[in-house]
């Protein structure tokens, strides 16, 4: 039986005509606001609103769906304008897998950005950039940055790079064994077991030297590299770490850090060329090393 079976025939058209009306909306306020409910200026300008003056806070707006985000991070058209830069000196699959290697910052580990930005910006816009995957020497600090911030690890705050040395530092020139390095003044060579040794303690209480050896036997590497690390270094060697190994035609070069049972902090270059093998180190207490930019990358082989 029907609903509406017990409803005269006018009841009926009325309902009919009644619903057919409305038209389908979303619940309307029950009244509309008073004006002490409506926004007031202050909140048009930022103001915060008063208590006489209470305002229903608008919904947040729907998030994008999810290709509405960006398919690449902002550093990777940084990363394919330096492989663009490979066209002209390098064979096609170079470029080709130059483009592929871009991926490994894209994304860039998080909070890490800046300094992805910063390393491949170096690395687009150095002189020094090779065809081989490894970062130009002179931007070597920088992709060390973009590690140590993955690692979780502080890193200086990024700034402007002096007009010349630091201040207390000076330029030294070794014609004889073919290279110069920025010290700080004052510093003194002496007799080694292997070749000279130059040194000078800074205020601040790092150690830097500057250690002439013979060639290694075995050809540069990370692996040959990290023996001799370990028999000049004893057991500090324990905790070294490699990083950054650079070799061109002529020459090569590496980064190490290491830290010591004697709680002291080990940070230093390994230059190598036909002619020798050249350590820069500084050693502080755990934590102290003092300035090391200037010491590593102001470094120059005048002998290749």
């Amino acid at each position: 039986m029907s609903r509406f079976s017990g409803l005269g025939p006018s009841l009926i058209a009325t309902l009919i005509v009644a619903c057919a009306a409305t038209p389908p909306s979303a619940e309307a306020p029950a009244t509309a606001p008073t004006a002490s409910e409506r926004p007031t200026k202050a909140l048009a300008t930022g103001e915060p609103a008063t208590a006489s003056s209470p305002v229903n806070p608008a919904a947040p707006s729907a998030a994008p769906p999810p290709s509405a985000a960006p398919s690449a991070t902002p550093v990777a058209p940084i990363c394919l304008a330096k492989c663009d830069k490979l066209v002209s000196k390098c064979g096609t699959a170079m470029v080709e897998s130059c483009r592929v290697n871009c991926g490994k910052y894209e994304p860039a580990p998080a909070g890490c950005v800046d300094q992805v930005r910063a390393a491949l910006e170096c690395a687009r816009d150095a002189r020094d950039l090779t065809c081989a995957h490894v970062a130009p020497e002179s931007c070597a600090g920088k992709f060390r940055e973009i590690a140590a911030c993955s690692a979780g690890e502080a890193t200086p705050a990024p700034s402007a790079a002096p007009a010349g040395l630091p201040e207390g530092w000076e330029r030294f020139s070794d014609a004889a064994n073919g290279f110069s390095v920025a010290l700080p003044r004052g510093s003194t060579e002496k007799a080694g077991p292997e070749g000279p040794v130059r040194s000078v303690s800074a205020p601040d209480g790092t150690i830097y030297t500057v250690s002439v050896l013979p060639v290694l036997k075995e050809k540069p590497s990370e692996k040959s590299l990290l023996h001799f690390l370990m028999k000049v270094q004893g057991r500090c060697s324990d905790k070294v770490k490699l990083d950054g190994f650079i070799e061109k035609a002529g020459h090569s070069s590496i980064h190490f850090t290491a830290h010591c049972p004697d709680k002291t902090d080990w940070n230093g270059m390994i230059y190598n060329n036909e002619q020798h093998l050249i350590m820069l180190s500084a050693q502080a207490p755990f934590g102290k090393i003092g300035l090391t930019e200037p010491f590593f990358y102001e470094f120059e082989l005048t002998k290749r």
